[in-house]
């Protein structure tokens, strides 16, 4: 769900970008078509454009307002997507809820609600269509005429026309109603309504619920529907126009029919947009044809999108044997010396290594050209060509443990399971515990103990708050130190049996090591 958030956001920031610059340069021109195919195309590109991967070219990525906004959306995607820290020992540990889920759920019932709304509306005008009908005529065009009781607001929707029955009585049943009177407003009526199903206006608004379904909460994907509805009757008004009927008749027409009433909020009906706004339209000269390229407008707004939405290309953390390498030394490793790789992303590498496990984490664990055990206390090394005892302790087996499920398991437990200790969080201590333990030929995790640095201590740092850096008391610091081990331990001594090593086909005990990064940026 949480990547439902990231996705509307992304759409929003699409969206938005693409169409405050047509308010200013296309909207008052009389290029309707153009208009017409230039919203549609905002729509069209908020909905696909966030689902498209690709990767930031790295020349645009070093202009700083490329570079701003990229980060700007990652920081909000990371914080929405990834899972918070959770302090141990404190009143709100480990909340079932998060404020993402929260979010979430505000956000699918909105746009179930807006979705509900609509497929109620479009049964309403389907019901409308037939309630009360006088009768009903299919034309030759293969439009559908339904003629209603009373003076209400004629509309259309898909191939069918409503129009009241004094509307279809100013001009009778015959083709050859005049140009102007008042059978010229029953005429222009039938054009204008007709111009909306031929030319597929009805298309274009269910497109654009289904933006409104996914981007409900934007205020500016209302404005792109009254845009988009304005121009639908500007084209709609000179495809009239051009048939012949008067234009001081047609406004009158308007006029008189601004008062009527309907309830079909987005069907096309013959009033819809503001009769100031359409007359104004109507009057105005035809716009000169090089302002065409005003449109071209999308074109760099495009690529600007594209690249601030773009997953940032960030080298992964190459992890060998538990070390922190470059990747010279990945790829001085021979194929056949790798026991297994683990593929870290997202939450899973941060929760481990931090900041630097942004862009994920590749660990690699090699072989030992010939697999030795470890002895066990006071033991001697056993032979490979004898029995392997039960106490035998291994450093690497032909086969490794595994966590149950493969690594997207691991992944999703760490990501919820990873808890930041009380008291390194007041004192301000992070770090990385490097945890050893056993896995048993049962799967069982036994011998959890953090290991110490070449100092003694957890490899854990102090960070700086505020402009000035927080000076930490030995004890503060050591209480801290402390609970990253303990909280690391625990951790570990908590997780479900692992799936066992083996060595010639044999269940064995496996001595592991792992990292756990604790980071409270």
């Amino acid at each position: 769900m949480n990547i439902l958030l990231v996705y509307t956001l992304k759409s929003a920031l699409v969206l938005t970008l693409l169409y405050l610059p047509y308010t200013l340069m296309l909207r008052r021109e009389r290029f309707f078509r153009l208009n017409r195919l230039t919203l549609l195309t905002v729509l069209l590109l908020a909905l696909v454009q966030p689902l498209c991967k690709v990767t930031s070219p790295d020349g645009l990525t070093q202009m700083p307002v490329v570079a701003d906004t990229q980060q700007m959306v990652y920081q909000i995607e990371t914080a929405i997507v990834e899972a918070p820290i959770h302090v141990l020992g404190s009143e709100e540990e480990a909340p079932a809820w998060g404020w993402q889920e929260w979010l979430a759920i505000i956000y699918a019932a909105g746009m179930t609600t807006i979705l509900c709304l609509r497929i109620c509306q479009l049964v309403q005008i389907r019901w409308a269509m037939r309630r009360g009908c006088l009768w009903r005529e299919r034309e030759k065009d293969g439009v559908t005429v339904y003629c209603h009781v009373g003076n209400g607001a004629p509309f259309s929707w898909m191939h069918s026309i409503y129009i009241s029955e004094t509307d279809y009585q100013t001009f009778g049943r015959s083709p050859s109603f005049g140009g102007s009177g008042e059978g010229g407003f029953g005429r222009a009526i039938l054009l204008h309504e007709r111009a909306h199903i031929h030319l597929h206006h009805s298309l274009d608004i269910l497109l654009l619920i289904v933006v409104e379904a996914v981007q409900w909460w934007n205020p500016v994907i209302y404005m792109l529907g009254r845009s988009l509805r304005n121009v639908h009757e500007y084209e709609a008004d000179d495809f009239v126009l051009r048939q012949g009927v008067s234009l001081s008749d047609y406004q009158t027409l308007l006029v008189r029919k601004a008062l009527a009433d309907t309830a079909y909020a987005f069907a096309n009906n013959f009033n819809r947009s503001h009769i100031a706004k359409r007359i104004d339209m109507m009057k105005r000269p035809p716009s000169s044809p090089w302002l065409c390229a005003k449109a071209l407008y999308v074109v760099p707004l495009i690529l600007f999108t594209l690249v601030v939405s773009a997953t940032p290309v960030i080298e992964p953390l190459l992890i060998v044997d538990g070390e922190e390498v470059d990747r010279d030394r990945v790829n001085q490793l021979q194929g056949d010396s790798i026991a297994y790789v683990t593929v870290l992303k997202g939450v899973s590498a941060t929760a481990i290594y931090g900041e630097k496990g942004r862009g994920g984490a590749v660990q690699i664990e090699t072989k030992q050209p010939h697999p030795q055990p470890l002895p066990a206390e006071g033991g001697e090394e056993t032979p490979e060509d004898t029995p392997i005892k039960p106490d035998i302790v291994f450093a690497t087996a032909e086969e490794m443990p595994r966590f149950p499920g493969g690594s997207a398991a691991f992944d999703q437990y760490m990501a919820h399971h990873v808890r930041y200790p009380k008291e390194a969080a007041e004192n301000g201590v992070e770090g990385t515990v490097k945890v050893q333990f056993i896995v048993e030929p049962d799967g069982r995790i036994t011998n959890v103990h953090a290991i110490d640095s070449p100092s003694g201590e957890v490899d854990a740092v102090v960070i700086a708050y505020g402009a000035e850096d927080r000076h930490l008391s030995q004890a503060e610091d050591d209480e801290g130190r402390r609970a990253l081990r303990e909280a690391a331990e625990e951790l570990y001594r908590g997780m479900p049996p692992f799936e066992p090593g083996r060595q010639n086909g044999i269940p064995v005990r496996v001595q592991m090591t792992r990292a756990v990064n604790y980071n409270l940026r």
